[in-house]
């Protein structure tokens, strides 16, 4: 399964990544990345593992740590992953604009 980062996707990881480097260490940089790696790889494997979204019932939510997460879409006729998003949980979910 290809796996498609979209622009919204790279823009809000690397804003994750600049938090993580403003006000925790290299140490908190590396896990969410290893984080990020291994929820791809097991949805590369099993794209349908986690939950669907109660509004978009098209898009999924995979929980990277208990502080993010990455909304993604699943093309299994194309088999394509879509990774859509990065969101930090301890917003309001009404910020999230997944469009």
């Amino acid at each position: 399964m290809d796996v498609i980062w979209s622009a919204k996707a790279r823009i809000t990881y690397f804003k994750v990544m600049d938090y993580l480097q403003e006000n925790w260490t290299k140490n908190e940089m590396r896990q969410f990345s290893q984080r990020t790696e291994i929820v791809i790889r097991a949805l590369k494997k099993n794209p349908e593992i986690f939950k669907q979204s109660e509004k978009h019932t098209n898009i999924r939510r995979a929980i990277i740590d208990k502080n993010n997460s990455l909304f993604y879409q699943v093309d299994a006729v194309n088999q394509k992953l879509y990774l859509l998003s990065f969101f930090d949980n301890r917003q309001n979910p009404e910020k999230l604009n997944l469009a």
